[in-house]
């Protein structure tokens, strides 16, 4: 199995990333919806401002058709079909070169020259090339010419006067250079006809030489000299073949008269007329005996096949049966009278030496055979030295040959451009025709549709970058709606703030100090969110982004809320490094978590054992133990799956509370173990992307995010008044950790844990 590599992580970390990044900006947007509204109306105004005050501009437009009547690729003119292909770009530059241009201004009258007011003379022309277009339409012969002025009659008459100017050049060079190619055509076809003369002669010499008697040897037909030496070796081939076969049955009869065996199947091997008669005659047989048995045979098996037809049909008394069925027979006792005869005749041959007989014939037929075959190899030999030369001799004509028809060609061509060129040169065969006059048109620039889009565009990129801006000043979250959208959870209560209560101790609870007061009404709600939230909450984690939050107080409130509704409610201070539930239960120094996890005692009576009434009907309480610099070892050992298990048979809610997650690791441990995790979040304080990182922490690790408590709505400058405030406590050394930024939130708690050692 292939590892992957570690570029390829990194590169889906990269997409996953950027696809995140994308998703959240556009949440901000929608979020700062208004601002991108206002970044568009005022590009829009400006857009519409530009378009009142800009300066007209107009253009003219005019069409050219550009053809020649002629197919003469070497001529000056231009085919139709080149013109399309490779010329007319040439043309295209013709009409915005110098030359074109400059006699295009000694057209132009001087009430049109008002876009040239501005700028020396000597700079006319460059101006008029940045103004004028001149462009090859795709595949056609037409070339549109277009020129944009401060007056539409001003472009109209540049139009007009570029166009003459194109078509006074063109036939001044046209007519020009006609007559200096007919000179040189004309050079070039008397260089051909000596050079042809030449050749002519040697080939006349080269066939005299040789004999030539006007054969081709091109496939078609053949020289007498070549087609005799591949006779004679196709009949060598022949007679080679033969003296193989002869061989093979000589060896065939001797070694069948050796071993005393039969020499009738030898018989029909031989195709020597006369021999195979003389012995088939011995026998009483000719070859027509031969023949008229096959002929027997063969009609014995269609009158078998005639048969078996009728009797489908036929009875078998049926005369017609009858009739078939007798010629059956009478043919079958001739065929085995025939057998006989032949049997009886081979045996009465045998006293009379056939085996001599077939052996003579057989070796006399081989010896004429190898007698031929060296005749027609000698022959072969003297065919081929003589084809050999006549080969030399007749490619160097062929090449002499070919070499005249293309001269001959060459000088053809030549004689036809030359008189094609010389009736042409007053006739002027390019035809430039206008298809299309110069008029006058409305404004283009500028154009309300494209400054429309054009203002859309930059207003649509300014506003976003706007957002972007804005969104990296303001790292807050504004309202409920906008935290609920980055995060991807419901918001399940808005707490505002409590003020007056003493720091710890129940009387520091709300929602036991004043159960029907409007602020303990959000801890109900909180508890009703949860019920109907369609997820287990049973066991359930208090955690927050940052310290100070106010998770301690929202697990507490929600505690005595569970307890006031009959649920029997165990509240668990799984913070052993910095106890917030236990310093406000006024529990410090009690053995509890930290002394059930480290000991080696059954975890179900140890928890009775440090499990403490709270002072509320149906609220227990587990704190939090001595401090301990292995707290994330200890949540992560049996014990605490155990302890966990135990309190869901004995209680009907459990609720954690846990160190925030971006300070240590603590929390996502025991976020596993629990069915959800409810996150503190207090929008004056918290950072957005902070928040956005928990909740993201929590969710990595395949925990189920119930959702947000809001604390503290509505005050900016509350920090909270329980929990962790702005620092983090270990063994009396406080840690400033407001802000937390750490790219590692293990780090930072590794960080904690050495200082505290």
């Amino acid at each position: 199995m292939q590892t992957p590599r570690l570029s390829d992580a990194a590169d889906s970390t990269m997409r996953t990333n950027l696809v995140h990044s994308v998703w959240y900006f556009l949440r901000v947007v929608r979020l700062r919806r208004g601002v991108m509204a206002a970044c568009i109306v005022v590009s829009l105004l400006l857009g519409a401002l530009y378009y009142a005050t800009a300066h007209r501009r107009y253009e003219s437009r005019a069409s050219l058709l550009v053809l020649q009547a002629g197919n003469d690729v070497a001529s000056t003119s231009m085919s139709t079909e080149n013109a399309g292909q490779g010329l007319m770009p040439t043309y295209e530059r013709l009409m915005t070169s110098a030359v074109v241009l400059q006699a295009a201004l000694n057209r132009l009258p001087y009430e049109d020259r008002i876009d040239f007011d501005e700028t020396p003379q000597e700079r006319w022309i460059e101006l008029l090339q940045t103004q004028l277009r001149a462009v090859a339409i795709r595949r056609t012969n037409i070339i549109e010419l277009s020129y944009e002025s401060k007056r539409p009659e001003t472009a109209v008459a540049v139009v007009n006067a570029v166009v003459q100017a194109y078509l006074e050049f063109m036939d001044t060079t046209h007519k020009g250079t006609a007559g200096q190619l007919i000179s040189v055509l004309t050079k070039e076809k008397s260089q051909v006809e000596e050079k042809l003369e030449s050749k002519q002669a040697e080939l006349l010499a080269a066939r005299r030489q040789s004999g030539d008697l006007g054969m081709k040897s091109d496939g078609t037909v053949t020289h007498p000299i070549i087609q005799r030496a591949i006779s004679v070796n196709e009949e060598i081939i022949k007679t080679q073949q033969r003296r193989i076969e002869l061989q093979g049955l000589l060896v065939s009869v001797e070694a069948a008269v050796k071993a005393g065996q039969s020499l009738e199947p030898h018989l029909m091997s031989l195709d020597n007329g006369a021999g195979r008669e003389l012995i088939l005659s011995d026998l009483g047989l000719s070859g027509r005996d031969a023949t008229m048995q096959a002929e027997l045979e063969k009609s014995m098996l269609d009158d078998r096949a005639k048969l078996r037809t009728l009797q489908e049909h036929l009875g078998p008394n049926h005369p017609d049966v009858q009739e078939i069925t007798q010629r059956i027979q009478l043919t079958e006792q001739y065929l085995a009278g025939y057998s006989g005869h032949v049997q009886d005749r081979l045996a009465a041959l045998k006293d009379k030496q056939l085996a001599p007989m077939l052996l003579q014939l057989v070796r006399q037929k081989l010896a004429e055979t190898t007698a031929q075959e060296n005749y027609l190899r000698q022959s072969f030999a003297e065919a081929q030295a003589e084809a050999v030369r006549l080969n030399g001799d007749l490619a160097q004509i062929e090449i002499l040959d070919h070499d005249v028809k293309w001269m001959r060609n060459l000088r053809d061509v030549l004689l036809n451009q030359i008189a094609n060129i010389d009736l042409r040169q007053d006739q002027g065969e390019i035809r430039t025709a206008v298809v299309s006059e110069p008029a006058v048109e409305p404004a283009i620039w500028p154009n309300g549709k494209r400054i429309a889009l054009m203002s859309l565009l930059a207003g649509t990129l300014f506003g976003l970058g706007v957002v972007y801006v804005l969104d990296v000043l303001d790292d807050r979250f504004r309202s409920p709606q906008e935290m609920q959208l980055h995060l991807g959870v419901p918001i399940l209560a808005i707490v505002r703030p409590t003020e007056g209560l003493p720091a710890t101790g129940l009387r520091a609870i709300q929602a036991y100090v004043a159960p029907n007061a409007p602020k303990s009404e959000a801890f109900r709600t909180l508890r009703t969110a949860l019920a109907f939230s369609g997820k287990e909450s049973q066991r359930l984690v208090i955690s927050s982004a940052e310290p100070g939050d106010g998770k301690t107080t929202m697990l507490s409130n929600l505690g005595v809320s569970y307890a006031y509704s009959g649920k029997k409610t165990l509240l668990i201070d799984a913070d052993m490094r910095r106890p917030g539930l236990t310093r406000l239960m006024e529990m410090r120094g009690r053995p509890g978590l930290s002394e059930l996890l480290s000991s080696s005692d059954p975890v179900i009576e140890r928890a009775r054992q440090l499990i403490t009434p709270s002072g509320i009907e149906s609220l227990d309480i587990l704190p939090s133990g001595n401090w301990s610099a292995q707290a994330a070892e200890l949540l992560l050992g049996n014990r605490f799956k155990e302890l966990l298990a135990w309190a869901e048979a004995n209680y009907q809610q459990i609720l954690v509370d846990s160190p925030p997650i971006l300070a240590t690791s603590d929390a996502a441990t025991i976020s596993q173990l629990v069915d959800g995790v409810v996150l503190v979040v207090q929008p004056g304080k918290n950072q957005r992307r902070s928040v956005i990182r928990a909740a993201e922490g929590f969710t990595s690790l395949g925990a189920t995010v119930l959702g947000v408590v809001v604390n503290c709505a509505g005050s900016e400058e509350e920090q909270g008044n329980y929990g962790y405030g702005y620092g983090y406590e270990y063994n009396g050394e406080e840690i400033a950790t407001d802000g937390v930024d750490s790219e590692s939130p293990e780090a930072t708690a590794d960080d904690y844990t050495s200082k505290a050692a």
